[in-house]
């Protein structure tokens, strides 16, 4: 990636190579020389802490190849819990260090012997999200809390496997990394108008489709102005987009699935003509909350950044973990 921005835990400011790699794996000692690797390589398990959802993930990177088990997933509310207290609560605390703990013990069953968690902006926007880091090491999980900048180098990778002239959209809770790698130059811009912060402001309340997806594309274009750096690439990947095809286009592939321009702006177009009372009966639809913002934001995008398609992965920001070791 280049060279290295550094990350922050515990209080400790570690060159991002070393804190990660030599820190973070620290219980299977550092990895080997590419040349030296095993044929066969073991798997490392990334806890993916998400402002709403943990996932824990369990892969390979070798080669230009990645190789991942099924996600485990849990629905945990962080960034509900700091927007509503500005810290993360005893009690939710309490739940994840269970939820760690939980973890960790499935991926040593599953044989991964590395195991690293990086915390994103619910942890970084709480007061005390260094907290958090003591309880994951109790646990016996080295966790890093992302700044904007690491969380992009990671939705780059996750993005690309790597390779240089990508532009990557990764749509999560709260934030949207907007990231591209070009020439070896890393640039980013990360707006908090996520999934959730988007609906609550916008799509949550009764009312009139086309005004309310017209309000959040505009402030998407305002984001969008500052990131001329996505123009021009050799492709659009878009990251966390799984929820809007299973909700709006029918459950499906995802990795690797292209969506045309034309096809994300019909679907959109029927949203914005079904009225109030459409709208309505929209909203009562499971997930739709994590659907309807990330359709809004991939035609907006598209067309900000002048492309006429979209390539999904299902790989998710903590598989950047586990391509950035195989490198």
């Amino acid at each position: 990636m280049g060279d290295s921005p550094y990350s922050y835990g515990m209080g400790l400011r570690l060159p991002l190579r070393a804190g990660l790699v030599a820190g973070l794996f620290t219980a299977a000692g550092p990895l080997l020389p590419i040349q030296a690797q095993p044929a066969r390589v073991a798997p490392i398990c990334a806890i993916d802490m998400g402002s709403n959802t943990f996932r824990r993930i369990v892969g390979s990177f070798r080669d230009g190849k990645y190789v991942q088990r099924p996600i485990e997933k849990k629905t945990m509310g962080v960034g509900d819990d700091v927007a509503r207290h500005g810290r993360i609560t005893d009690a939710k605390l309490k739940e994840i260090g269970g939820v760690l703990a939980a973890f960790k013990a499935a991926c040593v069953k599953e044989g991964a012997t590395r195991v690293a968690a990086i915390g994103t902006a619910a942890f970084r926007d709480a007061a005390n999200g260094a907290a958090v880091v003591e309880i994951a090491a109790r646990a016996g999980v080295p966790m890093e809390i992302a700044t904007e900048q690491r969380e992009s180098e990671l939705a780059y990778l996750v993005g690309s496997l790597g390779r240089d002239g990508y532009a990557v959209i990764d749509h999560g809770s709260r934030t949207i990394e907007l990231v591209a790698k070009e020439a070896g130059a890393l640039r980013h811009v990360v707006p908090t108008l996520g999934y959730r912060v988007a609906y609550d402001r916008f799509f949550a309340a009764p009312g009139d489709p086309a005004a309310a997806v017209g309000a959040y594309r505009k402030q998407l274009e305002l984001e969008a102005a500052k990131a001329g750096f996505m123009k021009g690439q050799k492709k659009l990947v878009g990251v966390e987009f799984g929820d809007m095809v299973d909700v709006l286009f029918g459950a499906g592939k995802i990795d690797g699935r292209v969506f045309t321009l034309r096809q994300l702006k019909d679907r959109l177009e029927a949203v914005t003509s079904s009225g109030s009372s459409g709208f309505q009966a929209l909203q009562q639809t499971k997930d739709v909350d994590r659907a309807l913002p990330r359709l809004v934001a991939a035609v907006t995008l598209l067309e900000a950044f002048g492309y006429s398609s979209l390539e999904l992965t299902e790989r998710e920001l903590g598989s950047g973990l586990i391509i950035e070791a195989g490198l």
